[in-house]
């Protein structure tokens, strides 16, 4: 049996000072509890960390997906469709359901002065001074000129990226494998298929009436950009307990990969080839 590795509140301090991360610092934050070893203080004694780091003027954002959804199983004409999981939406109350984005996330919206939206199935939550704007969507915190930090996790649990399929025009044949046939966008209307869901830019005025949350077509594979935000010098990493640490600047982030994207899209995009 190994000697676990041992991380004080004050360790992830300095770790994100190293990466650069500071005082007025707006971060969106991806996480793994239990990729830093063990952490004294738990989930709080992390939040307290990145919340002290970038001090009253900054604000930290996390992704709090939340689990009021039941798995359905495909039929064997749904999987042939193209239909990659299927879910029954339940009733969503932000201030009483969890979310299945971890430990980290899951304390941090249960905090007094968290700031958590209402979107029923890609919700995010903020603390902070510019909280209330943030939690509507990842664009805000690209407009706020903010950071990506990922804790002990890498870029392909990184939702906002989806933000730079809005300035590229994918090819047909890729086009063609994310689009869901009539029959099956008739038989299961879901607005979650669609790209402002998924980086959550959700009116929160809009009436919720869908039963179902349906995945369609081949996912994008966001860890291949690792290599060339790395190339690029736009994203930085550093250490701390056994955790992995990485932070870069949002919208650097979707300027290249959007570059990528527009050039190699087969290669994000696994298993769509052209016919031509």
């Amino acid at each position: 049996m190994t000697e676990q590795t041992v991380v004080t509140k004050e360790d992830i301090k300095q770790g994100l000072r190293r990466l650069g991360l500071g005082e007025g610092h707006i971060v969106g934050v991806h996480s793994s509890l239990s990729s830093f070893g063990w952490v004294k203080g738990g989930a709080d004694a992390v939040i307290d960390a990145l919340l002290e780091t970038v001090g009253r003027t900054g604000s930290v954002v996390m992704p709090t997906y939340s689990t009021n959804r039941e798995k359905v199983p495909l039929t064997p004409d749904e999987e042939a469709s193209g239909i990659t999981w299927k879910y029954r939406l339940l009733p969503f109350t932000p201030d009483k359901d969890s979310c299945w984005t971890g430990r980290i996330p899951d304390t941090f919206w249960r905090r007094e002065e968290a700031i958590r939206s209402t979107h029923p199935t890609h919700s995010l939550a903020a603390i902070g001074r510019q909280a209330n704007e943030l939690v509507q969507g990842w664009h805000k915190v690209m407009e706020a000129n903010g950071y990506i930090l990922l804790l002990g996790v890498t870029l392909a649990c990184c939702t906002a990226m989806h933000l730079a399929e809005e300035r590229v025009q994918l090819p047909e044949f890729i086009l063609k494998k994310l689009t869901p046939p009539e029959e099956l966008r008739q038989k299961y209307p879901s607005p979650v298929t669609t790209l402002s869901w998924l980086v959550g830019s959700w009116k929160e005025e809009s009436s919720w009436k869908q039963e179902w949350h349906i995945g369609f077509g081949p996912y994008p594979d966001f860890l291949l950009m690792e290599g060339p935000c790395q190339q690029r010098g736009i994203m930085k990493l550093d250490k701390i307990g056994e955790a992995i640490i990485r932070l870069i600047d949002l919208r650097e982030l979707i300027d290249l990969y959007a570059e990528y994207l527009d050039k190699y899209p087969e290669v994000f995009y696994h298993g769509c080839v052209s016919e031509g």
